[in-house]
């Protein structure tokens, strides 16, 4: 009886096991970006005013070129996260610079943004980029 009491302990173990890692699997655990094969893109811009120097980015607006479900304002500090985005290749952009000077625009380093490749569930950081404040052309 002894041998079949050890057997039987062996393999309520075993079950327990199985249901521990099944549970764990089904249970989603990641923290990428917000849902079943989300993930999320993080970084900083750089922003320099009219006369080149180094500036506080107020009031700018990074998000996904094309569309604008994933848009984010940067902090004070010039950092931005954007989340729930699907896997795929997206571009990253600086869509607006609020608060500029009447006919001043922005340029952005690198030009048209970054191209990134994004896979479900695993978050992207570093995906740095620069507005630069430009005087805009005069009327004529």
């Amino acid at each position: 009886m002894k041998k079949q009491v050890g057997q039987n302990t062996r393999r309520s173990w075993r079950w327990w096991l199985i249901l521990i890692v099944l549970a764990a699997a089904a249970s989603g655990c990641s923290s990428g970006g917000g849902g079943a094969g989300l993930s999320s893109i993080a970084g900083n811009v750089a922003y320099y005013d009219l006369t080149g120097q180094p500036a506080a980015p107020q009031g700018i607006v990074v998000g996904v070129a094309g569309t604008d479900a994933w848009n984010s304002h940067v902090d004070s500090t010039g950092a931005y996260q954007l989340k729930g985005i699907p896997a795929g290749i997206h571009r990253i952009v600086v869509k607006e610079v609020k608060g500029l000077p009447a006919n001043a625009v922005f340029i952005t380093d690198p030009p048209g943004g970054v191209q990134v490749k994004l896979d479900a569930g695993i978050p992207m950081i570093d995906v740095n980029l620069s507005a630069v404040a430009m005087p805009g052309l005069p009327d004529l």
